[in-house]
């Protein structure tokens, strides 16, 4: 297990000079991948790459928005049922893609709700003043599944050993340092980067290839698993399995082999976190069946009665074919 982000949460974005320094030591110390801020709103003197700012609802959020995107902050916007507010997201996806680029479209996402405190990016935001960390653990889970004759019961096992080395760490670092900042919690939730992938997991609670028989159940499997096995933890966020396509080796395999649609991700939404996430699809795509997922997200959500997030990347390359996004490689465009 390794620490994905720690993330600080600022209501005062001016007091980002107090803590920067201690949020580089934190993350120092806990040989994490990154150092986050996330911001009730822009602020100049922020130094980090990996920043964020909640744009709010309504037709002035995508001026917010798109605004914060351009100074390079992370954000998203929440979205209602409405028809016309759904076909104004789609319009917005587009604009991102094609104005800005499709870099920019990784950094924003509609959501089916107000985003929860995480230091997930970009479905975050800063109500508290704290600190919030995420894991990177699946290789953690292959040895023991593999082997499982119950893979239900081996799973909570091994979660609760990688959950309780999370916290464990956690609070020796923040002792060390000796300055009493909240902590709002860890965001336990099953992510995966590249070859670390969550879709591996999932294929291997199911005993069956991912999106084979058992995928739906296998998810909802690991979905409660992780909130027993952090039972009595703090915890903030989602913590539930996510599947961003970009970020999941195995995922990526399955789309370049032209093996796995958007449409397959967009139906586990109900099941898991944001199934529909760092898609990438051709410019060529209508605005009016990128609408129909986004509603398709919106109604996973009101039967999960959960935010569920969306972020889809539109560029000009056709399915089967790869893109070259930064912080992500080699990315291969899918199809609807």
């Amino acid at each position: 297990m390794i620490f994905r982000a720690v993330t600080l949460h600022l209501r005062d974005p001016e007091l980002y000079s107090s803590y920067s320094d201690y949020l580089i030591k934190l993350s120092s110390k806990l040989n994490s991948l990154s150092s986050r801020v996330v911001l009730s709103r822009a602020y100049d003197e922020v130094d980090l790459d990996l920043k964020a700012v909640y744009s709010g609802e309504g037709s002035e959020a995508f001026g917010i928005a798109w605004d914060l995107l351009r100074e390079g902050y992370f954000t998203s916007i929440s979205l209602g049922n409405d028809s016309s507010e759904i076909y104004r997201a789609s319009d917005f996806l587009f604009r991102i893609s094609e104005g800005l680029g499709p870099e920019y479209a990784t950094m924003f996402a509609l959501g089916s709700g107000e985003p929860l405190e995480t230091p997930y990016f970009p479905l975050t935001k800063s109500e508290n003043f704290g600190l919030s960390f995420s894991l990177l653990y699946p290789s953690d889970l292959y040895g023991a599944l593999t082997e499982a004759e119950e893979p239900d019961l081996t799973l909570r096992y091994a979660l609760s050993r990688v959950f309780r080395e999370a916290v464990h760490r956690v609070e020796g670092a923040i002792e060390e340092l000796g300055e009493a900042i909240p902590i709002l919690g860890i965001d336990f939730s099953l992510s995966p980067w590249m070859e670390e992938s969550a879709a591996k997991v999932v294929s291997l609670i199911a005993r069956s290839p991912f999106l084979g028989p058992g995928t739906s159940s296998a998810l909802l499997e690991i979905n409660e698993a992780i909130m027993e096995s952090s039972e009595g933890m703090r915890r903030t966020g989602f913590n539930e399995i996510v599947l961003p396509m970009a970020e999941d080796d195995l995922l990526k395999e399955l789309s370049l082999k032209l093996e796995m649609r958007a449409r397959d991700l967009a139906l586990l939404t109900p099941y898991c976190l944001a199934g529909l996430d760092m898609v990438v699809l051709p410019l060529s795509v209508g605005r009016g069946d990128v609408a129909k997922l986004i509603r398709d997200v919106i109604a996973s959500s009101r039967v999960k009665n959960r935010t569920i997030g969306l972020r889809m990347i539109l560029v000009d390359a056709e399915p089967g074919e790869q893109v070259e996004l930064k912080r992500f490689g080699k990315v291969p465009v899918m199809m609807l």
